[in-house]
């Protein structure tokens, strides 16, 4: 389905030196998911996570699913932050690793400057932002999108466009991502942002889509989860992606390579293996190495990896050039084609 040209991925910022020998028995690591499995973000994070460990390290892990996208009402998101607690009470690890915002506000901002290490990766907001900058037990990696680079990844195949609407679901952690995509805008001439929409339901989405009350060129869509439908529940995101596909006849451009699989023409991707990758080293360098997780800064992964959905850029009438397909992965059918 997919051809994959060859990237190069840039160094970690993260890098961390490895001087010891990995510890003789198993260790135990619990990996709190804040979306749920299988998922490609959240999948690849924990792939990258284990191989950044290394596969020298004897390890037992449990994983948890807060499966906040599905269970997102705050009854739902408690109790199973209370049952990963429990866990973390129950079978005692010596590291917890939590993936995406959600998981480091219902769990990690619990135990600040506690004795049990965490490291984070996926996470929008800033440590401040969660409460946990300066914790002398916590760690992580940063998720920060390439927006600027998605922008002008989608200008290329279709030049002439300036004016980009955000539509989003209206997740705590989106803020600051909007946040972000106008302080760009404001410094950069290349486009305009025309409006920011986060409509609860599905059918309002579905409308601004159709209508594009802002005239916008290009829409970002940012979060694709919790969108409700006529009786109150969240549409699935594979749902709508393919609905966005069918109807819509702007471009659209993402930062999340499973966005274009699902339909969205293009977007300079964060890697979820990377991200995972960057957490793993640092896990490694608490675990074997012995390093305080205070002394390991947390920081963002740096590499984009540009994707383009070349059924999309047809189905838009959209011929993308060469020198950008040679250098993107580049998904050629739709996943619901398969």
């Amino acid at each position: 389905m997919f051809k994959h040209l060859l990237l190069s991925l840039a160094s970690l910022l993260l890098l961390v030196p490895v001087s010891q020998a990995a510890p003789a028995g198993n260790l135990r690591i619990l990996h709190i998911m804040s979306f749920n499995s299988p998922y490609r973000w959240t999948d690849g994070q924990l792939e990258g996570f284990k191989a950044g460990l290394g596969s020298d390290v004897k390890t037992e892990y449990q994983v948890f699913q807060l499966d906040t996208k599905r269970q997102s009402s705050k009854e739902e998101m408690e109790r199973n932050a209370q049952r990963a607690m429990k866990i973390i009470a129950d079978w005692k690890p010596d590291l917890v690793y939590t993936s995406d915002d959600d998981a480091v506000q219902l769990v990690t901002a619990h135990y600040v400057n506690k004795s049990l290490p965490f490291v984070f990766s996926g996470v929008n907001k800033s440590a401040e932002d969660h409460g946990i900058k300066g914790a002398t037990n916590i760690t992580g990696v940063l998720e920060r999108e390439h927006i600027l680079e998605s922008i002008h990844l989608v200008q290329a195949i279709k030049p002439g466009i300036r004016r980009i609407q955000i539509l989003s679901d209206s997740a705590a952690y989106w803020p600051q991502v909007i946040g972000r995509v106008r302080s760009i805008a404001r410094e950069h001439q290349e486009f305009s942002l025309v409006g920011v929409d986060q409509p609860v339901a599905y059918a309002d989405f579905q409308r601004l889509v159709l209508e594009n009350p802002n005239k916008a060129d290009a829409y970002m869509i940012l979060g694709n989860f919790n969108f409700k439908d006529a009786k109150g529940m969240d549409v699935p995101y594979p749902n709508l992606q393919r609905w966005l596909a069918e109807h819509s006849k702007l471009p659209d451009l993402s930062f999340w390579d499973d966005r274009m699989l699902h339909g969205t023409l293009a977007g300079v991707t964060v890697s979820a293996f990377e991200q995972g990758m960057a957490a793993g080293k640092l896990a490694r360098a608490i675990l074997v190495d012995k390093r305080k997780p205070a002394s390991l800064p947390i920081a963002p992964t740096t590499k984009g990896v540009p994707v383009i959905s070349l059924a999309r850029a047809k189905q838009l009438g959209l011929i993308p050039p060469s020198t950008q397909l040679l250098s993107s992965t580049v998904v050629t059918s739709y996943i619901w084609d398969k």
